[in-house]
């Protein structure tokens, strides 16, 4: 039986369909393969790049006091290289201003240890900004706390040794010893910040100081000029309480009285002013005046220990 042409050639044709889809479906392929990496490098080539930063800049922010900002950039370039100092430095610079500016202790922790761990890290990477760094790990130490205060006076007195000081420099050396109990060595450095520049605090500071090493003539010449220079309510109150505490303990009661007047007029609120004035009238015989003192105290502090024993025992 002669086949027909067809039966003979069918399974050449079926072979030449099936390459074709082959072809067809490779072709596909690498047409795919050709358009994700044409897409991929295309997304490598034209998407955002991400900000890079530079110490520079960092610097001008810093000067600037746009602190969250040299934060925000000194982390991204941390992410990039982990021992930057420079990033460490401004890093840590930021972190003490923002801890110093917040209200609580609770609040202010994170920033003084975030600024201490990154400055620390820059001292160990590099050198260059060394002065200016223990100068802040100073600062924060004290803010630290208790526990700090040796630390304090030995990075400060190291960068004051390098040649770096700053107004406040002794200012803080002479508190943290004056914390540690050594008022001595605190007020010798009290005495070098006001070499430096005199201020109303500094001279309040210096004659609470004198007072508490007994050396009473030098506080009341501190404490009045203390006074005579602020304008601060708050520093005036205080040195009129210890002037006061200071003629009261000599007998001068006339200059007593005439602090804790002052101090009455200031804030006619204030519990011990008028309790201490009751002192004074006490002190000159004056039992009517006395006694309304001190009644004035107990209404303004019904816990007012002093009124209490004065007007109940």
């Amino acid at each position: 039986m002669i086949r027909g042409f067809d039966h003979y050639h069918s399974n050449t044709r079926r072979k030449g369909r099936r390459t074709v889809v082959v072809a067809s479906v490779a072709a596909a392929v690498v047409v795919a393969a050709t358009l994700a990496a044409v897409f991929r490098v295309d997304r490598l080539l034209f998407r955002p790049r991400e900000a890079r930063h530079t110490v520079a800049e960092l610097s001008d922010l810093w000067s600037g006091g746009r602190y969250d900002e040299v934060l925000a950039a000194s982390e991204a370039m941390l992410k990039h290289d982990p021992l930057n100092a420079g990033a460490l430095a401004f890093r840590g610079f930021a972190a003490f201003q923002k801890g110093v500016g917040e209200g609580t202790a609770e609040e202010r922790a994170p920033w003084l240890d975030e600024a201490v761990v990154s400055l620390r890290r820059a001292r160990l990477v590099s050198n260059q900004l060394d002065p200016e760094i223990e100068y802040i790990l100073a600062k924060a130490s004290y803010h630290r706390g208790k526990y700090h205060y040796d630390q304090t006076i030995a990075y400060m007195q190291s960068a004051i040794d390098r040649g770096y000081v700053r107004p406040d420099s002794y200012e803080y050396l002479g508190m943290a010893w004056s914390q540690l109990g050594d008022p001595e060595k605190g007020l010798s450095a009290f005495l070098r910040a006001l070499e430096e520049g005199p201020s109303d605090i500094l001279l309040l500071t210096i004659g609470q100081t004198y007072l508490q090493m007994k050396h009473t003539g030098e506080a009341v010449d501190y404490l009045l000029r203390a006074l005579t220079t602020t304008e601060d309510k708050a520093i005036e109150r205080q040195a009129r309480f210890k002037l006061g505490e200071i003629y009261l303990d000599r007998g001068e009661v006339v200059k007593a009285e005439e602090q804790y007047l002052a101090l009455v007029a200031l804030d006619p609120r204030s519990a011990d002013a008028h309790f201490y004035l009751g002192e004074v009238y006490a002190r000159k015989n004056d039992a009517v005046k006395a006694r309304a003192e001190w009644r004035a105290a107990f209404a303004l502090d019904n816990q007012h220990y002093g009124a209490r024993l004065r007007l109940f025992n």
